[in-house]
């Protein structure tokens, strides 16, 4: 028997589905979610996640997925992100920043937030936030001791900080 006869690639029944009937599964999916299941399958499936998956929320995501999805997925297209560092996921918005920096990878942004931002990796979050010129909503939950130093973020109108119980050193510059 020919080689080639034997191992004809043959399409599923799956893949003869229509788009749309993806597109309507994934309303009842995360985009997390998406990414780790119908990534790599094929090309159409690669361009359907493309243009459908913009927002990740990576809070209570195992480590796994957390490391399938952002090394699958071309995250230049998200338009929204949350990171968490509580205790289902330590570490996590530091490793994030590492492997995908705000200002090189993800600019066009609308919406980041953080939960449970550590004190001694500021600088880093900081200097990368400062460059979201397209973000209008930002929220920093459990950021005690953190220093926010001013930085322009012109479409802003969305912002939340939660801190300890003393919140004296929070300081808003209100632009007139």
């Amino acid at each position: 028997m020919n080689v080639h006869k034997r191992f004809k690639p043959t399409s599923t029944v799956m893949e003869q589905l229509p788009n749309e009937l993806f597109i309507e599964t994934f309303t009842y999916l995360t985009d997390v979610d998406i990414v780790y299941s119908f990534s790599q399958l094929n090309t159409r499936f690669e361009d359907l996640i493309l243009n459908y998956c913009h927002t990740f929320d990576f809070k209570s995501v195992n480590k796994t997925k957390f490391d399938s999805v952002i090394q699958q997925h071309n995250l230049q297209h998200c338009r929204s992100l949350r990171l968490s560092n509580d205790d289902e996921t330590p570490g996590q918005i530091e490793y994030f920043l590492r492997l995908h920096p705000l200002d090189q990878h993800i600019l066009q942004l609308k919406s980041i937030s953080f939960i449970n931002l550590k004190p001694n990796h500021n600088n880093l979050f900081l200097s990368q936030l400062r460059s979201l010129i397209n973000l209008v909503s930002l929220t920093l939950k459990s950021v005690c001791g953190i220093c926010l130093s001013p930085m322009n973020l012109p479409l802003l109108k969305h912002l939340v900080v939660t801190s300890c119980i003393y919140g004296d050193w929070i300081m808003v510059n209100k632009c007139k």
